[in-house]
């Protein structure tokens, strides 16, 4: 009986549910409907296609592979009716997205997709959780905090993965220096020099090695080996990815012996390497205070003075009540 009546009482709250539940249904199957229904033209080609000999079914290709899954068809409309396509903002989150690591060129789509989907999913989800208050300053202050919040969000995450992403080729970066001047004293090109140190440090840092066998590629495309180079230190935004490609421009333009300023540059980054480590080992000392005082000292006053306190209060208390 209890339960019945706890039904009762939330009968509206229920209701509310199933209407939530329908609408995201609906949702779901406009979205099938709009999308992903299939194409008549398709299906008409389909039937005038014929069967091979061994009964397999060519299908014509009326898109391209990369334009026919679930997530790109989904998210192009939204893309092609909010996303930014030119300007600052669209080549400084292009550039970001390449510099995490995601080269496709449907990363943007799906990513300004992300931040819109975001927005408008994080301040309905609180809406339909506070549903039975009543409407307030605070509420809508928190809507539209969920809205940048989740607007923002896709930045926050693709920057972190950048950075991640930064310091693992900051990190490979001595060891291939060490090798492209073992490549260069040996007689190698500087083309065969990338693409013989970007398979040989794959297995330190495939970011590194993927960067060096791009360059390699758009080199032998017949680029201009500046662009080339210029390229790969947007690619990576690593400042020291930056001095090398300068290095290279500047010896391919004078001629200055290039194992000599590789050596030059490789001594010159594990000089640096050391010095932001003892940079590090500096700070420890300024940051261990914190943890000190807030953790380990207490203990350590409890543990010495605490039998002293108890002592006194056994002691004491009963002297001075009498």
């Amino acid at each position: 009986m209890t339960y019945y009546f706890w039904i009762v009482d939330n009968l509206t709250y229920f209701g509310l549910l199933l209407l939530v539940f329908c609408a995201v249904a609906l949702a779901v199957y406009g979205i099938y409907y709009l999308f992903l229904k299939p194409n008549p033209t398709e299906e008409r080609l389909e039937r005038l296609v014929p069967h091979g000999d061994a009964g397999t079914h060519v299908k014509p290709k009326l898109l391209d592979d990369n334009d026919s899954g679930f997530v790109t068809r989904v998210t192009q409309p939204i893309n092609e009716l909010i996303a930014p396509r030119s300007g600052d903002i669209a080549k400084r989150s292009r550039l970001r997205l390449i510099q995490a690591g995601y080269r496709s060129k449907h990363s943007y789509q799906y990513f300004f997709t992300a931040k819109v989907l975001l927005a408008l999913l994080l301040p309905v989800l609180y809406l339909a959780a506070t549903a039975f208050h009543a409407f307030s300053l605070v509420r809508i202050l928190l809507v539209v905090l969920l809205l940048v919040i989740g607007f923002g969000l896709p930045d926050s995450i693709v920057g972190i993965i950048s950075r991640s992403r930064q310091k693992r080729i900051t990190k490979a970066l001595p060891d291939a220096l060490d090798l492209m001047v073992i490549c260069v004293e040996a007689g190698l090109g500087l083309d065969m020099t990338f693409k013989r140190v970007g398979d040989e440090i794959r297995p330190i840092c495939s970011d590194l090695s993927d960067e060096f066998a791009l360059t390699n590629l758009e080199v032998r495309a017949g680029k201009n080996r500046a662009d080339c180079f210029k390229n790969m230190s947007l690619r990576t935004g690593v400042p020291e990815i930056n001095n090398l490609m300068t290095i290279l421009v500047q010896t391919n333009r004078f001629g200055t012996s290039l194992a000599k300023a590789l050596r030059v540059h490789s001594d010159a980054m594990r000089i640096k390497r050391r010095q932001i480590a003892e940079e590090v080992a500096a700070k420890s000392t300024v940051k261990l205070i914190f943890p000190l005082v807030c953790f380990i000292f207490p203990a350590i006053f409890v543990v010495l003075i605490g039998p002293g306190v108890i002592r006194i209060i056994k002691v004491l208390f009963p002297a001075m009540g009498g």
